[in-house]
């Protein structure tokens, strides 16, 4: 046996592709890794090319977050983020257009407008909005307030704000609403500010429905705007991530328990396993009454793109990559996801190399193990077991409780995350401190009698 795990161990560390931002136009669909700077570009007769966008590794565990946008038009793609802007043709070509750090964008009709993060501003200060082409004409637009997202209508630009408080900046709660509209020509029409009721509205995006909509991420309803962007009707609707403002409509995602609830329909809730969250993906009827459209995906929510030559709905979320059949869109009521597979998008293999503070993975893994045993010696803890070889290592956890003497508990973690940087937790608190916290979050020790322990005698928390 040991030929073999030595051969394991000699080949170089990598891991799969794993798609996360993206965006399509016409047949072209650009799926961007969730960390690496790797961009797949697939045409529409399954062609797929790799190109590698400006900056490192960027990673985040924050559920919903994306670091890096794709945008696509018929010059093929934009990516904004923390990197700034670059923009990538059909013919691989990679250019930055700017290096300034992108807090907020949006694309209509060949123009890309954003706002870059300033260090120092006051919270409530006016806003400078840049237009930008491919051709590299550039247009600036100062709207009164902090602008807290870009949304798109047909003409242009629309633009949520939070202002300060007599000029000085606030909790959120105390900083008003309001937005703006922002065209292609760089004509600003600032709307009615909204009244102090509104002003609890959280992480707020428009799009455009017939009519501006402004989604909320916490509420279980959303305010359709009059000609002054200013709230006029509340619809049921439930939106946790999104809106994605595609061809043929918007699409909103919710878990279907929030959708069921919203629309009164139990068709929505759907639970596909007890592995992951699903959530349902949907696109409103025109009387926005109620969903025209809808799929089903499990894991959170990544991005969803539409390709409107094949008509077909792609999803990405932390569990896979999902497509729908060709045509599917063009019919109303359910539609059928698959896990995408080689053939739908080839995807590479992405090298996986320690970093800098990490050196050899070998040595940080022991260095690891004393940490632990150190900080949560007088915690109960037994031992700490190195299992596997990086990126995929992970250290056995095995310690005691108080409250169940003579029984073992164990827990598993990764030392590694997918692109070999460190996973653990340093400080407070130590990690039997945050088994112990999550135990008493999950049903306490009541639970962990209950269960059965395994071959070995231990009880998995």
């Amino acid at each position: 046996m040991s030929a073999p795990q030595d051969e394991f161990r000699a080949a170089p560390p990598r891991r799969a592709f794993k798609a996360g931002s993206m965006a399509g136009h016409g047949g072209v669909l650009w799926v961007l890794d969730v960390s690496h700077p790797l961009l797949l570009r697939r045409v529409g007769n399954g062609e797929v090319a790799e190109h590698v966008i400006p900056g490192p590794i960027r990673g985040s565990g924050i559920v919903g977050y994306k670091i890096r946008s794709l945008w696509a038009d018929e010059s093929g793609c934009w990516i904004t983020g923390p990197d700034g802007i670059a923009h990538c043709d059909s013919a691989g070509v990679v250019r930055v257009l700017d290096e300034a750090p992108v807090l907020s964008a949006a694309l209509v009709s060949g123009v890309l407008a954003y706002t870059t993060h300033r260090y120092g501003r006051d919270g409530g200060a006016p806003t400078p909005i840049r237009l930008r082409t491919i051709q590299g004409s550039v247009k600036e637009v100062t709207v009164p307030a902090d602008v807290q997202s870009i949304g798109v209508e047909q003409s242009g630009f629309l633009v949520f704000m939070r202002t300060g408080v007599q000029g000085t900046s606030a909790a959120l709660f105390d900083r008003g609403c309001w937005c703006a509209r922002v065209a292609l020509d760089g004509t600003c029409t600032i709307g009615t500010a909204w009244p102090r009721r509104y002003w609890k509205t959280m992480d707020v995006q428009l799009v455009d429905i017939g009519a501006p909509l402004a989604v909320s991420r916490s509420s279980m309803s959303a305010e359709v705007l009059d000609d002054n962007l200013f709230p006029a009707l509340r619809i049921p609707l439930s939106s946790s991530f999104g809106p994605w403002p595609v061809v043929g409509g918007p699409w909103f995602a919710a878990t279907g328990s929030h959708v069921a609830s919203a629309h009164r329909d139990d068709r929505f809730d759907v639970v596909f396993n007890s592995r992951a969250e699903s959530f349902a993906y949907y696109r409103l009827d025109r009387h926005l009454t109620r969903p025209a459209a809808w799929a089903f995906a499990p894991g959170f929510p990544k991005d969803l793109a539409v390709l409107a030559s094949s008509g077909q709905l792609w999803i990405s979320t932390t569990e896979d990559l999902y497509v729908s059949e060709p045509d599917s869109l063009g019919r109303g009521g359910e539609i059928e996801l698959r896990e995408a597979d080689q053939q739908d998008l080839p995807m590479p293999y992405l090298p996986v190399n320690p970093p800098a503070e990490v050196g050899d993975p070998e040595v940080w893994a022991c260095r690891e193990r004393a940490r632990l045993i150190e900080e949560n010696r007088d915690l109960g803890l037994i031992d700490v077991e190195i299992e596997g070889w990086f990126p995929f290592t992970t250290v056995l956890v095995t310690f005691q409780l108080s409250e169940l003497r003579g029984v073992v508990c164990a827990r598993r973690f990764g030392l590694f995350n997918r692109d070999g940087q460190p996973a653990l937790w340093r400080g407070a608190p130590t990690l039997l401190g945050s088994i112990h916290l999550d135990i008493m979050e999950t049903g306490g020790v009541r639970r962990l009698r209950s269960q059965s322990p395994d071959a070995f005698g231990r009880v998995w928390v």
